[in-house]
């Protein structure tokens, strides 16, 4: 873009060397002067401009204020993002980078034209810049009589054309809606002066046109005053709702909307609305009352909404359960009485929608929400579904290709010794302000325009650290990252207990970055950039990916995927750091045609998990934990997929077809399921079929969840699993090979002596307690005895969001380990759409309850058979007058299968409710005995034996001669299929005392004196003491620290 560069020395010979030249190529302000600079800040290492076809090294960045002479008056305009280049001969203000801040350099005599500094332009048609390129103007209309306004937005910079076309349309649809026809248009003097063939067309209609003289606004007085207004307006509606600016269309389209139905003075304090439609009744012959606009619609302008996703308001969403139910946006706009104009931010669009829930108390707070509220409107499955996923950082959409190289990897370095960032002619450029945070400037985006590669937009870190500097300062510079016993950690000391080797426990490290964007300020950035290197070296021994022609993909029609990074810290089973690893990840959301059926995987149920330890406890099994590295890449794809370069690795033209199956495609857990199926049927293993992903042979049990391989199998097969093993690590990447003692984050706590295993999640427990508003609730027991009824009113958003996180929370733990609250956390799960106070308070007691008791371990083994127990508490629930049921599976005196709900339908009689559990309990169980046979595991008796507390249940499905008397057939049915099934003798109904019985805590809730039995019961014990390799290193973490502080 420049012609020559010059050395320093000849700079100041050049005449123009103090002057600024307005530059319509350049794609940033350029100063040669750094003594002009303010707000300085040092560049990124490599960054340079071209001159020619030569480089010239930027210094630094900074704002610059110059002055301009206009209409007579000195005025300053700042600019930002200056680059410091001593070497250029002039400097230089960049015409597209104030083009893209709305600032236009007039090169015409139109009077319309817009700038940030001048005084509001004579014309009524007023040009506004948006989106740096693209222009809109607004065109006001409205009748003489009722001042009804119309508001149209020109798209081409006000063309005659487009004004035009415009009012052809408008003059249309006045006639054909209105019956009306304009006789007099009134317009100011641009008409015939700067526009004469509006003018000549207006006229061609039969239209007479009225301009004002010239410079005689007052002439025009209305047109001008409703323009002044609307803007007023606008301006007063986007400040108090604190919305971007680059909204204005649809704010003033509102303003529009809000001033026809507000009444005026000259309307004798009636609306624009009413005197219109009024009017127009009449005129055309309808007979009809006054017309006031209808204004129940209305919402406080700018408030927080929670629209309806299109995906489910078509139904669409109903298998993909995790997905956003609402977008979370913000009122901008009225389209009819019914139909609202909702700006996402996530999704950086306004939308026209009906299904929209509005929070009038809340008002946009300036920062993008990247995350969507999916538990508007979830259901209890959902909800456990949902805490069960890993939470990923929301999605960073990929808008370019960069070029190839690491972004710390220096370009065409010259020979001769030069100032480093920062400095100039040897000394520091003085940093006269705190510099505030700032995008980067558009400087390095000149070397891809001068290679080609216009249509890339490169990831720009910036630091606001002279690199060199920071780590000479790290010591003295570096932030607090956490805090230990009341005293700051920062990152010099991580680093220092990292380089120690000391285990660091998760609670003392940092958050992990969310963005590729966060690594050069993050403590543990530079772990993280040689993790990324490690994990693109591993795709390359895979063969993840071969490199394409874009252009190739493209004209297929294949569509084109972006990726993005995930950045994880790896622990050890005891929660210690052992590094940090990052992860590439495709945007698997975006693919379209994509249904759940196509991609569903299972995964191992948290009741299998259970049925196994408890086997293995019985028969004193082997249980071998491995690690399945970069599981899904070792499938391959079945499919032609496209995805673009990641970040910092592109080049120009050039995407990647993937080959094997990445982390973020949909298909991908399937296609990893099927080959690991594939690869352990070919050794011999024979799948189960009441559990797909456990498979077994020769009495060697193999059950995994997606990469986490466990294996099972009694001493006497240990060369046999090893051979196995062995084998599987020819096809896959596996580590690992120790003692179960982590699975899901439940700790396996193991007794061989006493052939037990215990179940634990201590640590989840304390995690979740900081869900906890009120710490005083605390109780022996996780429930109250009075029952909890609906809330009258309406819960707000954040309420419901806190109540369903506490809720959700507590799912995790009543389905894993802990059935002494699962009677509690089905309750309090039938209030998730609309949480009272109450409710919260018993959400807190429930976790609180769990932090009193997070010793207690669900204890497998020390039985010798199946015990099933079933329940019913008729009638207990008030509003709908439905039973509670509940059921307890027990296997070799472990509980491995629980569950506490409210019936389906309503029973007329204790004994219907009764029949009803029985039947759901008895499926239950005979799956389960289906499941412990395709394991090759002997129970003492092939008849299943249920506990019931109801003698007249027991007599209707064991008699020969006791009948049902019910008008109900669904029960009716379910008692005809108990008598078959004990007929057959494949269940067993006795009598049980309700005292004695398992179940009877799963259907009400207990008093503090039957409680300790109850857990007694369930198998639920302590168990404080831990094998070392078990213990939190908490105390050990926080002896290091407290003597490296004293260091």
């Amino acid at each position: 873009m420049f012609a020559a560069v010059s050395s320093l020395s000849n700079r100041h010979d050049y005449p123009l060397s103090n002057s600024f030249i307005f530059d319509s190529g350049s794609t940033c302000h350029i100063t040669n002067n750094p003594d002009r600079i303010h707000n300085y800040r040092p560049p990124i290492h490599g960054d340079f401009i071209w001159a020619g076809n030569s480089q010239i090294w930027i210094k630094g960045y900074g704002s610059i204020v110059i002055q301009l002479e206009h209409k007579q008056r000195v005025e300053k305009l700042v600019l930002h993002d200056v680059a410091i280049c001593p070497d250029i001969l002039c400097n230089i203000v960049s015409f597209r980078v104030l083009r893209k801040q709305g600032l236009w350099w007039d090169t015409q005599s139109d009077p319309q034209r817009s700038s940030d500094q001048m005084d509001q332009p004579s014309a009524s048609w007023q040009s506004y810049m948006v989106n740096g390129y693209w222009s809109i103007g607004q065109m006001d209309q409205r009748t003489e009589y009722s001042r009804f306004q119309w508001d149209f937005y020109l798209t081409d910079n006000r063309t005659a054309k487009s004004i035009i076309r415009v009012l052809s349309n408008f003059l249309t649809f006045l006639q054909n809606q209105y019956n009306i026809t304009p006789k007099v248009i009134e317009t100011d003097n641009e008409i015939t002066t700067v526009k004469p063939d509006v003018e000549r067309w207006i006229r061609g209609q039969g239209i007479a046109v009225e301009p004002s003289a010239p410079d005689t606004q007052a002439q025009n007085g209305g047109a001008e005053r409703s323009g002044g207004v609307n803007k007023e307006k606008a301006r007063t509606m986007r400040l108090d709702a604190n919305l971007p600016w680059e909204l204005w269309p649809e704010i003033t389209r509102a303003a529009v909307h809000l001033y026809n139905r507000t009444p005026n003075y000259s309307n004798q304090w009636k609306t624009p609305y009413e005197v219109f439609f009024t009017r127009v009744s009449l005129a055309n012959g309808i007979v009809t009352s006054i017309k006031k606009p209808y204004l129940a619609y209305l919402k406080a302008y700018g408030c927080k909404a929670f629209a309806m996703t299109d995906d489910t308001h078509r139904g669409k969403s109903r298998l993909q359960r995790l997905d956003p139910k609402a977008w979370i946006g913000y009122l901008v706009g009225y389209q009819s009485s019914n139909i609202y104009r909702i700006w996402i931010p996530s999704l950086a669009k306004v939308i026209s929608t009906r299904d929209v829930t509005f929070d009038e108390n809340t008002i946009f707070d300036g920062t993008i929400e990247d995350l969507m509220d999916s538990l508007m409107h979830s259901t209890l499955s959902e909800i456990a579904a949902y805490v069960r996923t890993i939470e990923l950082p929301p999605p960073i959409p990929d808008t370019g290709t960069e070029s190839f190289h690491e972004d710390d990897e220096s370009i065409n370095t010259t020979e001769e010794e030069e100032d480093p960032p920062g400095y100039y002619n040897g000394r520091k450029i003085q940093d006269h302000y705190p510099t505030p945070p700032s995008t980067p400037p558009p400087a390095v985006l000149l070397a891809q325009f001068m290679s080609g590669n216009v249509r890339s937009t490169p990831e720009i870190q910036s630091s606001k650290t002279v690199p060199w500097a920071a780590a000479f300062m790290a010591g003295l510079k570096a932030g607090t990252i956490g805090t230990h016993n009341g005293s700051p950690i920062d990152k010099a000391q991580l680093h220092r207990l990292l380089a120690k080797g000391v285990k660091i426990h998760q609670s003392q490290l940092p958050d992990p970055p969310t963005a590729r964007t966060d690594l050069d300020q993050h403590p543990l950035g530079e772990l993280f950039k040689e993790a990324q290197r490690a994990h693109l070296d591993s795709h390359k021994v895979t063969n993840s990916w071969e490199e394409v022609p874009y252009q190739a993909a493209k004209s297929k029609g294949h569509q084109i995927l972006d990726c993005m990074w995930v950045y994880v810290y790896k622990f050890n089973k005891a929660n210690q750091f052992i590094k940090c690893k990052a992860r590439l990840v495709v945007r698997g959301d975006q693919q379209r045609n994509i249904t759940s059926q196509d991609t569903y995987a299972a995964t191992l149920a948290s009741r299998s998990f259970r049925l196994l330890m408890a086997i293995a406890a019985k028969h004193n099994l082997e249980l071998k934990q491995y690690d399945v590295t970069n599981a899904f890449v070792h499938a391959s794809l079945d499919r032609e997929v496209y995805m673009r370069m990641p970040k910092g690795y592109q080049k120009p033209g050039t995407i990647l077809r993937i080959k094997k199956a990445l982390y973020g495609l949909r298909i991908s857990p399937l296609l990893w399921q099927k080959d690991l199926t594939a690869t352990l049927t070919q050794l011999g293993f024979q799948i189960v079929p009441h559990e797909p992903c456990c498979m077994i042979k020769d009495g060697i049990i193999i059950f995994y969840y997606v990469d986490d391989i466990i294996l099972a199998y009694g001493k006497d097969q240990s060369k046999k699993a090893q051979e196995a093993m062995d084998q599987l690590k020819q096809r896959y990447s596996i580590t690992g090979g120790d003692d179960l003692q982590w699975f899901l984050g439940i700790e396996v706590i193991r007794d061989r002596s006493k052939q037990l295993i215990h179940l634990s999640q201590v640590a989840y427990y304390e995690k979740i307690n900081r869900l906890v508003d009120d710490q005083t609730i605390r109780h022996d027991t996780p429930m109250a005895t009075s029952e909890l009824m609906p809330r009258e009113g309406l819960a707000t958003p954040s309420e419901i969001n806190r109540y369903q996180r506490k809720i959700g929370s507590l799912l995790y733990a009543a389905v894993n380990t802990r059935p002494d609250i699962a009677f509690a956390t089905s309750r309090l799960a039938r209030f998730l759409a609309n949480p009272s106070q109450e409710h919260q308070q018993a959400a807190d007691r429930v976790l609180l309850y769990l932090s009193d008791t997070k010793w207690l371990t669900l204890r497998l083994g020390g039985g010798t058979a199946m015990q099933v127990a079933s329940d019913a508490s008729f009638a207990d629930n008030t509003l709908d007058r439905k039973s509670s049921q509940g059921y307890a599976i027990k296997l070799f005196g472990g509980l491995i299968a629980w569950r506490s709900s409210k019936q389906d339908t309503v029973t007329t009689s204790t004994t219907e409710a009764e029949l009803l559990a029985l039947s759901q309990v008895a499926k239950e169980a005979i799956f389960t005995s289906r499941l412990i046979s395709e394991l090759k595991v002997k129970l003492p008796s092939p008849t299943i034996t249920i506990q019931c507390d109801n003698q007249q249940t027991i007599r209707l499905v064991t008699q020969a001669v006791s009948r049902l008397t019910t008008k109900l057939r669904h029960v009716d049915i379910h008692n005809h299929w108990l008598r078959q099934e004990v007929t057959n003798q494949r269940i067993k109904v006795v009598y049980t005392k309700s005292s004695e019985m398992i179940a009877d805590g799963l259907t009400k809730v207990l008093p503090v004196n039957q409680w300790t039995g109850f857990l007694i019961q369930l198998g639920l014990v302590e168990v404080r003491d831990r094998e070392p390799h078990n213990q939190s290193p908490v105390v050990e973490i926080q002896a290091q620290l407290e003597q490296l502080s004293c260091d």
